[in-house]
């Protein structure tokens, strides 16, 4: 099968950018499967509220720079204006309605929809895929939310694992989405928005706690794995269990700041390499899972 993944260029600080990156890249390593990526447009993704506009701004000053990929990775380009009859366009949950014009739909949500934009703008004969168990069910009328989950992880842990440094920042901090949450850090607490991979590590290195205001990013895990406290703050009138259902999707981490979160991210700490190091393995299967019922859903059949 042909798949057109819609996307932005590469940016190693966004989680979502890089999946879908390393989703085309998994798809060109299997047999008989062809994958794409289409530069994302970003007027495709619904009016913002006031709130984003300026997440808005920042991707369409990155949309006119040049396309990047990342290097070693199988991940070509379409160029054209016409695709290949039966072809699969996969779409993260921000994008609404259909731009490639291709029949066969699949929502790959990456975030909760509408979180972004205020608009959810899909239609019948749709196929959804959760990232993981994060995502709330959702469901849209003559659709299909599948029972699998698309989770493809690619993290860099060679840069942040087992780092040696003398601990002298108390505390870091990462906004990012989670903007409208209350201000728990003190004035002294070290920011990492914005920061690259490599200084962020190096921050999180000398660090002894970090606090998350973003709800759903890996770097609540970088921070384990450079042997950091993490902890993240709530989100209003959302339980542990309705941030992540599996209990092995926490490892690590706080949810919130009580003794017995403390206890559980220190106790539980250790099995976060591991668990991410299957997480890396298990992302090819579960593409390959996924790709087997868009086949079916779609009646494709298999090549």
């Amino acid at each position: 099968m042909n798949f057109f993944i819609y996307t932005h260029s590469y940016d190693e600080n966004s989680g979502g950018n890089v999946v879908l990156h390393r989703l085309c890249h998994l798809i060109n390593s299997l047999e008989g499967h062809n994958a794409w990526l289409v530069k994302f447009d970003p007027s495709t993704c619904g009016k913002p509220s006031l709130r984003k506009k300026l997440s808005k701004i920042k991707w369409l000053l990155h949309s006119k720079a040049k396309f990047k990929v990342k290097e070693g990775w199988d991940t070509p380009v379409w160029n054209k204006n016409s695709f290949p009859a039966d072809s699969v366009a996969i779409y993260p949950e921000v994008v609404n309605g259909n731009p490639l014009g291709i029949k066969n739909v699949v929502r790959w949500l990456l975030h909760q929809p509408g979180f972004h934009y205020d608009l959810i703008d899909y239609a019948e004969g749709e196929l959804y895929f959760k990232f993981n168990s994060a995502i709330d069910d959702f469901h849209y009328p003559g659709s299909k939310l599948s029972a699998n989950e698309l989770k493809v992880i690619y993290y860099p842990i060679d840069i942040y694992y087992d780092r040696k440094a003398k601990r002298d920042i108390e505390y870091c901090y990462l906004v990012r989405k989670g903007k409208d949450k209350p201000v728990v850090h003190n004035n002294d607490a070290v920011p990492i928005d914005g920061l690259s991979h490599s200084e962020t590590a190096d921050i999180f290195a000398r660090s002894k706690n970090f606090i998350c205001y973003d709800d759903y990013t890996a770097y609540s895990i970088f921070a384990v794995l450079a042997g950091c406290a993490s902890f993240v703050v709530p989100g209003e009138g959302r339980t542990i269990s309705d941030w992540y259902p599996k209990e092995e999707d926490r490892f690590g981490i706080a949810y919130g700041f009580s003794e017995e979160q403390r206890l559980w991210a220190e106790n539980t700490k250790a099995k976060v390499y591991e668990h991410v190091m299957k997480e890396h393995e298990r992302s090819l299967k579960n593409v390959q899972i996924c790709i087997e019922e868009i086949s079916e859903f779609f009646n494709l059949g298999s090549k």
